[in-house]
């Protein structure tokens, strides 16, 4: 590899800009392991947060956090209380295992 060249740890990476996710893949299937990937890294297996602190963990990383918070939701990966008081993980992913992902506990 030559010098000053960086590497993935994860394929998902490709879509974010200087780590951050700034458009939407279109392919649904990339779509999804971005989704993934940002979910590995902003909830952990077991957590429990509120609205707001969600929000600001997705804002680390995407310019528009409402609507990513609502991708994880809809996509089935983070649950949610009907009146959105509480947030958590709803299932594990491949990318649980990645250097970056939030771990439990």
């Amino acid at each position: 590899m030559e010098e000053g060249a960086t590497t993935r740890v994860c394929d998902a990476e490709r879509f974010l800009v200087r780590g951050r996710w700034v458009t939407t893949p279109r392919r649904s299937t990339d779509r999804d392991t971005l989704l993934e990937h940002v979910a590995a890294l902003l909830v952990a297996p077991g957590e429990e947060l509120d609205e707001a602190t969600l929000t600001a963990r997705v804002a680390e990383i995407a310019d528009d956090p409402v609507r990513v918070r609502r991708d994880l939701v809809e996509s089935g990966l983070v649950g949610r209380r009907q009146d959105g008081s509480l947030y958590w993980r709803e299932r594990r992913t491949a990318h649980d295992d990645e250097p970056a992902a939030r771990r439990a506990g």
